[in-house]
């Protein structure tokens, strides 16, 4: 039965906008946003009034530690925690689980363990450990959205950290699937060499003097190196040492493809106010000094920082030594799921950043560079996921925490930020301290594992968005499976070369001419360059293509990404010149490169 809801409020927080409106969504999804006063009579209404409308939040960095060590936190109480923070997405890490994500009989299980528990959407990161090469497709085509490594010990026999060779074995995998690397980037060298120079274990300072800036620097330094030689997608986690952000910087205006996080306790706490003993606040890499935590504040500010997760990582208290206070010894991970919008919020305003950036960092920046789809803002089509926040309400933690085990650095911190209500998928989750009855959450997937599982007539819709021709469809959603992105290219290619001219030309007619106006938001993408072109040259484009159609029997097409409007008059004219048949088997070409890149955006955006 169809549902429809309208949650209006006076500060509704939208990409490149901030005001009243109203949000109008069916069947979980956001149809249409509006006027603030005009939700029709009779239809079920939220009204926030004065408090502020935002994203569900996305939290790409999450350790749930579910199955094997379920004692630590689990799904069932990671989850609700995140609802009580406005959290309506997470990504869980494959460690800390055991068996670990590393292979697809391992991901089987984390999915088992997770049904039916979770208050939240979730999805799951594949491990990359040595000699798990022959797993990554397997899991990519199971729906992992990406994989995390070590480069120093993970705290966790069954999660070995990799080297420089492993990374070059799997990296022309990962970037072929159009994937990408999660690293938590310290050198094990330079930590060795500090551990021996250490003091006393209840000292922070000991501890902060054994993870070294030096082992994120040059960890990160040989992160650069690789992602440019394998074009590969990588993504520094946590990322801790200010000293990397000229590195990071350069090599972005580079056009390297490498993307940072960081976290709340690195942007709220500093290593001068942490007492010894007080190992709650253990992580690693650690978090360091004023002035180096001032300095993430300035490179998020400026994108060189892509956004902020909370690296969740919760156990039982006995592990974190408080008896004691043994840095060395403690587990090294902090509570912080239920609390990192309040902990981002109430630091941000003290530096004059607005609650629009938050959402940015918070919601929308990790939904993007993570993959995750119709996540992280307010726009029509997107899930509604929202979160009713009172921006200006003082609190000290803890209130009521709902995370299994609750020691936390945020334990009577003084806090600005309230969520009141969070919403997923239309259905409030959470509300004023209530839950709902039971968990709602999904299970979420890798684009290639949802083509594969989707039903034949959705799958048929989605490849003809692709191809325009009825039978590549149809041919394409009866070959499925595809285990991995390169076989999909591969099928689309042959499938594409057994067709008739006459399935050739209907795909062809599924284009609109170079030049015109189109609904489509892959074809307006595509012909971007004609947007800024001359008008002399879309004149003479338009009489090009007249003589085109006039000669050929069908339209010109060319694979217009990248392409200015004075190029494709260019290749048009150019083409003019051919026979039929020549000219045929040009515009085949061109439509299989079409077809292949709307795939990649289908598989990987």
């Amino acid at each position: 039965m169809s549902r429809t809801l309208v949650v209006r409020g006076k500060h509704v927080i939208r990409p490149g906008s901030s005001g009243p409106a109203s949000i109008h969504i069916q069947d979980g999804v956001i149809m249409a946003i509006d006027k603030f006063d005009s939700a029709p009579a009779g239809i079920e209404l939220v009204d926030a009034g004065d408090d502020v409308v935002m994203p569900g939040l996305v939290d790409t960095h999450v350790h749930l530690n579910e199955p094997g060590r379920t004692e630590w936190e689990g799904f069932h109480f990671g989850t609700r925690a995140a609802a009580a923070g406005g959290v309506t997405t997470v990504i869980d890490m494959p460690l800390n689980s055991n068996p670990p994500t590393t292979t697809a009989d391992g991901l089987q299980a984390k999915l088992e363990a997770a049904r039916h528990q979770c208050w939240v959407d979730a999805g799951f990161w594949g491990g990359v450990v040595p000699g798990n090469g022959d797993q990554i497709e397997p899991l990519i085509a199971d729906g992992v959205f990406g994989f995390k490594c070590f480069l120093a010990p993970s705290g966790v026999d069954e999660f070995p950290e990799v080297t420089e060779p492993d990374l070059r074995e799997v990296l022309p995998v990962i970037a072929g699937n159009h994937s990408v690397l999660l690293v938590h980037a310290e050198l094990p060298g330079p930590i060795a060499a500090a551990r021996r120079a250490t003091g006393s274990p209840r000292s922070y300072e000991s501890y902060l003097s054994s993870r070294p800036r030096t082992a994120e620097n040059e960890a990160i330094e040989l992160l650069i190196r690789l992602s440019k030689e394998f074009a590969a997608r990588v993504h520094i986690v946590h990322l801790s040492s200010a000293d990397a952000i000229p590195a990071l910087r350069r090599a972005r205006s580079e056009g390297v493809p490498i993307t940072v996080e960081t976290c709340p306790h690195y942007l709220a706490f500093s290593a001068e106010e942490i007492p010894d003993g007080a190992t709650p606040f253990k992580c690693a890499p650690p978090i360091r000094e004023k002035e180096n935590r001032e300095r993430l504040w300035a490179a998020l500010a400026e994108g060189v920082i892509d956004f902020i997760t909370t690296d969740h990582s919760p156990c039982p208290a006995s592990m974190k030594r408080m008896e004691s206070g043994d840095f060395f010894q403690a587990w090294g991970g902090i509570t912080s799921l239920q609390f990192g919008l309040a902990s981002v919020w109430t630091e941000a305003q003290r530096r004059g950043y607005s609650l629009e950036q938050v959402v940015e960092w918070l919601a929308t920046g990790p939904a993007r560079v993570a993959g995750v789809p119709r996540k992280g803002a307010i726009v029509e089509g997107n899930d509604a996921d929202l979160v009713v926040f009172r921006p200006d309400a003082a609190v000290s933690w803890p209130q009521v925490l709902h995370h299994r085990h609750k020691l936390t650095p945020y334990d009577g911190r003084p806090l600005i930020g309230i969520v009141e209500r969070t919403i997923l998928r239309g259905t409030t989750i959470y509300d004023r301290g209530e839950f709902a009855v039971s968990p709602s959450g999904k299970i979420l997937y890798g684009l290639l594992n949802r083509l594969n599982k989707a039903s034949a007539d959705e799958a048929r819709s989605v490849f003809f968005r692709c191809c325009g021709s009825s039978k590549w469809a149809a041919l394409m959603e009866r070959r499925r499976p595809y285990s991995s992105l390169n076989e999909l290219l591969e099928q689309a290619d042959r499938t594409w070369n057994e067709l008739s001219v006459d399935d050739w030309l209907e795909a062809f007619r599924a284009h609109p001419q170079i030049g015109e106006s189109s609904t489509s938001k892959w074809s307006q993408e595509e012909q971007a360059g004609t947007r800024s072109a001359e008008a002399a040259v879309l004149k003479e484009l338009a009489e090009a293509n007249r003589r085109y159609c006039e000669q050929f029997g069908f339209i010109f097409i060319i694979c217009a990404s990248g392409k200015s409007g004075a190029e494709m008059l260019a290749a048009l004219r150019a083409r003019l010149n051919k026979d039929r048949e020549t000219e045929l088997r040009n515009a085949g070409e061109q439509q299989s490169l079409i077809t292949r890149l709307r795939l990649l955006k289908l598989v990987t955006s």
